[in-house]
């Protein structure tokens, strides 16, 4: 089983390019869309300073699909008036068209209710909440001017994203955020919900109910609640509405359920059972029912968990849950509470400026398709950051009730090692992950996670290379050797854990890294016959560091 979406065509590429912001000069570089996983709907480069954000889908009545993101950035007007793109596909997602720009529209959903298109979200970051409605397609919009025509807050800031709408007992439900609570992003959010009567003018504000809103607690979590948001309105298996929300705080995979009264007016929530476990919470996912399944399903950014003493080495160390987003996984609970991984559906190493993240999604009968906030590679720089994403790309997850670990894009016992290193000699080759490769000079970056630098590296070794660690941070190194030679090794003696059985120290072959003790290094040999293999040991604050002649040879 396959789960590779289908790349662009030439054909198709060219009605793409005319929907981005690539500069219209002949000689100005182009973009290359050739290594983004799916279908590129839309694309933005980073130099632009408009990023792409909340990524909603919906599959209209005739069959058509629609699309929409908007964007945030230095050069957006996310703060003052907030502009959405809006797109169209007529061949279930092969190829898009551009066909709407909505200004006034921020943090929104695309949804279909009684044959008829729908948007809503926010007027700009944090402010009023609106919705809006199509009756041609996607093509054209109606203006909320006011309480009769879609604005739904007369006044107030809000906080929300493209989540999904709920149908349940007579009332469509939307979980949204009051973000009057003081000026700093997370603490400011408080969950409410909206909700109206199913078959109600949804154009008016009074045929909407508001429920209170809660304030957060950081005492929460022993203390690390940070902030809770984009909501999900959900059924419980029990008939019981709910908002389930991102938490940010603590070491993530938690979301918050607050309850919902059947009128739609009261919220309530109980830390002791309020909080469940849900891989990847600490970042913005939509919750769905499946009748077929009798499960609930989503997309969600996981963190894999640190291996025994192990930290998450060079990939993510000292980066927060929530901005981990390199990897989208499909999963799967019955009863709201108890979540499995399914399958990993895309995956990049790099966390840094690789993401797949916000997604939106709908079921295509025994398809899922999804529209992505997507940070990737596209010829003239790469998105600013993984959060700054430079794509909207359209996926098409085929047969994904049958999907299972094994159908995943990447083993999942890789996700979070560093990518491996390599580093070849005509006498040794050097394989290892958590590790660059430095040049060891007096001056130089000593550690990958320190600003200590090397002093009185001894003229033999100055301007070799060695495999640079993070301090602290357990390294996994091999070595093979082509031919009959010795390998040196560097590291503290001075600190204990460190198994230096069969390395014999170099007469007079220390320096230093500019630590406050300024710890000294050593230089150890060992010799190795052609074809032998050797682990390199670590266990102490330095590790053991290969030291490797230059390229040109010592």
């Amino acid at each position: 089983m396959s789960l590779h979406c289908r790349r662009l065509t030439p054909a198709t590429l060219l009605c793409f390019i005319a929907a981005t912001s690539v500069p219209a000069a002949d000689e100005a570089p182009k973009p290359d869309h050739s290594q983004v996983p799916g279908v590129v709907i839309d694309h933005s480069p980073a130099a632009s300073g408009l990023y792409i954000g909340s990524p909603s889908i919906a599959i209209l009545p005739d069959g058509a699909y629609v699309a929409s993101h908007d964007f945030f950035g230095p050069k957006s007007t996310e703060h003052q008036s907030a502009v959405s793109a809006v797109f169209r596909s007529e061949d279930r997602g092969l190829s898009w068209q551009r066909v709407a720009r909505i200004d006034g529209a921020f943090w929104s959903n695309l949804f279909v209710h009684q044959g008829r298109l729908y948007l809503l979200g926010v007027t700009r970051h944090h402010g009023l909440i609106v919705i809006r409605r199509s009756d041609d397609g996607a093509r054209t919009w109606t203006e909320p001017k006011d309480a009769d025509s879609g604005l739904l807050t007369p006044q107030g800031e809000y906080h929300t994203g493209p989540m999904p709408m709920l149908m349940h007992n007579g009332r469509l439900w939307r979980a949204v955020e009051d973000a009057g609570g003081g000026t700093q992003w997370g603490v400011r959010y408080r969950p409410m919900m909206l909700s109206a009567p199913l078959d109600a003018d949804l154009m008016k504000a009074d045929s909407w109910t508001r429920s209170n809103y809660l304030t957060r607690d950081p005492s929460w979590l022993d203390g690390q609640f940070l902030a809770w948001l984009e909501g999900n309105a959900v059924a419980t298996p029990e008939g019981r509405v709910v908002d389930v929300l991102r938490v940010n705080g603590g070491p993530g995979g938690k979301a918050a359920r607050v309850r919902i009264s059947d009128d739609g007016k009261m919220a309530t929530f109980d830390p002791a059972t309020g909080f469940i476990d849900l891989p990847g919470a600490a970042k913005k996912f939509t919750i769905r029912y499946d009748p077929q399944s009798k499960a609930y399903w989503s997309l969600v950014n996981p963190v894999p968990r640190k291996r025994g003493r192990e930290s998450l080495l060079h990939v993510y160390a000292n980066r927060k849950p929530g901005s981990v987003r390199n990897t989208l996984a499909l999963v799967r609970s019955e009863d709201l509470e108890k979540w499995e991984i399914r399958c990993i559906l895309l995956h990049h190493p790099d966390v840094v400026r690789h993401g797949f993240q916000y997604p939106d999604w709908q079921f295509d009968g025994g398809d899922l398709i999804a529209a992505i906030r997507t940070a990737y590679d596209d010829g003239l720089g790469g998105a600013h950051n993984a959060h700054d994403a430079n794509y909207l790309t359209f996926h098409r997850f085929a047969r994904f009730r049958e999907l299972t670990m094994a159908d995943s894009v990447v083993d999942p016992a890789e996700i979070g090692r560093p990518p491996l290193v390599k580093i070849e000699t005509p006498a040794l080759v050097v394989e290892g992950r958590g590790i660059a490769v430095a040049k060891l000079a007096d001056g130089a970056t000593a550690y990958g996670n320190r600003n200590y630098v090397w002093q009185e590296v001894p003229a033999k070794w100055q301007g070799w290379r060695y495999t640079q660690t993070c301090g602290g941070e357990r390294a996994e190194i091999q070595l093979t050797a082509r031919q009959a030679t010795e390998v040196y090794l560097a590291t503290a003696p001075s600190q204990e854990g460190i198994d230096l059985s069969g390395w014999t120290p170099v007469d007079g072959a220390t320096f230093q890294y500019t630590d406050r003790g300024r710890t000294a290094m050593a230089v150890y040999y060992h010799a190795l016959k052609a074809g032998q293999t050797l682990s390199i040991p670590q266990g102490n604050w330095t590790g053991g560091l290969v030291l490797v002649p230059p390229e040109d040879g010592p």
